[in-house]
């Protein structure tokens, strides 16, 4: 009895301080309130069921990013409806890492925006890299090569770049 408080403190002590990448990949993937809280739960569910296994031969943040990215993938290929898209509800995150300044946010708002248009995949490379994580462990989370992150990022951004210049044109 004893080991399984420790396993949970443990795994309560870690899913604090790497909740932050939950919340992200939730935000990215789902758009409405109750859809976001499924996921949330499926994910902490499988890492909880995975915790055991987890041996420590990557990161704990490698080790989250993959199994909350394998879970987000497979409940968006389960319910894939691309024709609903509720831009109102698309992102909510927390603004106090920004400043004040409207444009920043409203630059921000777009750029998740543009992100949504993304296949799921490259939803989770570019995920990744703009939560700084080197091609490496980008190729480690995602089973790409090093080669074919640095490709597919290198195609995202041109992507996201379009994106962003084509909504800004029109003022949205």
């Amino acid at each position: 009895m004893r080991m399984q408080e420790t396993t949970e403190k443990e795994f309560l002590s870690i899913l604090e301080q790497y909740i932050s990448i939950l919340v992200k990949i939730v935000n990215v993937y789902v758009h409405n309130s109750q859809d976001r809280k499924d996921l949330m739960s499926d994910i902490v569910f499988e890492l909880w069921k995975s915790y055991p296994e987890f041996r420590g031969d990557a990161k704990i943040s490698t080790w989250l990013y993959r199994v909350a990215l394998n879970i987000a993938l497979k409940t968006k290929r389960k319910r894939d409806n691309n024709k609903l898209l509720f831009v109102e509800e698309l992102i909510t995150f927390d603004n106090t890492a920004f400043s004040d300044n409207s444009d920043n946010k409203s630059m921000i708002n777009l750029l998740y925006r543009c992100i949504e248009d993304l296949n799921p995949i490259n939803k989770a490379i570019i995920l990744l890299y703009l939560d700084d994580k080197t091609n490496e462990e980008i190729a480690e989370i995602t089973g790409f090569s090093r080669t074919n992150v640095s490709t597919r990022l290198s195609r995202i951004r041109e992507q996201l770049k379009v994106c962003m210049i084509k909504n800004e044109e029109y003022g949205n």
